[in-house]
């Protein structure tokens, strides 16, 4: 099987998947982060907030009920650091190190073309920011996530109300307050100085928000004998987030009438299977 996610093709969402499932079954380390809407408004130096009930971003104000521990602040005269790491996190490259970015089928192909652009010009070892959830979602619950169970040493980084031993009691939490931009670079130190000693042949799972890239990206120069995997809020319910239940996990629904109507009403969606 290759080892790079080459070149875009309507199969890669598959494809690119089963990649990432062979690494982890053979125990192969590599880093897969994630670039969605919050990390694109950073890399574009826009004023980005989620509280207190909206979102407000380059496209305008909108109201939203999201949970605090979905709480962003990212002010561009503050958060300079934030944003460099960041790009430089978009524009690193190294075998086994996988970038997920928004693309045609999330209204982005702006962002998917700027991401290329940092990328080196170039679409290798790029994939879709959404390649565990939605079409992908029931294959990552049903195949990829039993392997996390086959690693002696396996890390959560998220929020701090997470109890990730509430799925797997061996797992270790490594918390994250809300809004971690305020107080960035004590939060990466911190989490870093962790993280540098973990035991070769590690499994880090990720949800840590744009702190997922960047500690990713840091990670993998020195320590490319572990396994980071940025899986966003893929298992929320599994680990005591459920305010951060997101509409894919509808597809977990009871094959009944209500369940089987909020599927198919999810699966009818133009962004619900990835278009490059």
């Amino acid at each position: 099987m290759s080892r790079s996610i080459q070149t875009p093709t309507s199969q890669m969402s598959k494809t690119d998947f089963q990649l990432l499932l062979h690494l982890l079954k053979k125990h192969e380390p590599f880093t897969f982060i994630r670039f969605s809407d919050g990390e694109m408004e950073v890399l574009r130096n826009e004023r980005l907030f989620i509280g207190d009930g909206i979102v407000s971003w380059r496209k305008g104000t909108i109201s939203h009920p999201y949970p605090n521990f979905d709480r962003k602040d990212f002010e561009p005269g503050r958060d300079i650091q934030v944003r460099k790491d960041l790009i430089e996190s978009a524009e690193y490259q190294a075998p086994y190190f996988y970038k997920g970015v928004p693309s045609k089928h999330n209204d982005a192909v702006s962002d998917r073309d700027l991401m290329v652009e940092y990328n080196g010009k170039s679409p290798l070892n790029l994939t879709f920011s959404d390649l565990l959830i939605n079409a992908n979602f029931y294959r990552f619950r049903s195949k990829m996530l039993p392997v996390f169970k086959t690693f002696e040493n396996v890390y959560y980084v998220g929020n701090f109300r997470a109890n990730p031993e509430e799925y797997d009691s061996t797992w270790i939490h490594l918390q994250i307050p809300d809004d971690f931009f305020r107080e960035y670079p004590i939060i990466l130190n911190s989490i870093m100085q962790r993280m540098i000693g973990l035991p070769s042949g590690s499994l880090v799972l990720l949800s840590a928000s744009s702190l997922s890239n960047i500690l990713g990206y840091r990670l993998h120069q020195i320590r490319q004998d572990i396994t980071l995997l940025d899986i966003g809020t893929s298992i929320h319910d599994l680990v005591g987030m459920e305010g951060g239940i997101r509409e894919y996990h509808d597809l977990l629904l009871p094959n009944n009438f209500k369940g089987n109507l909020k599927k198919a009403k999810l699966m009818l969606r133009k962004n619900f299977r990835p278009k490059w």
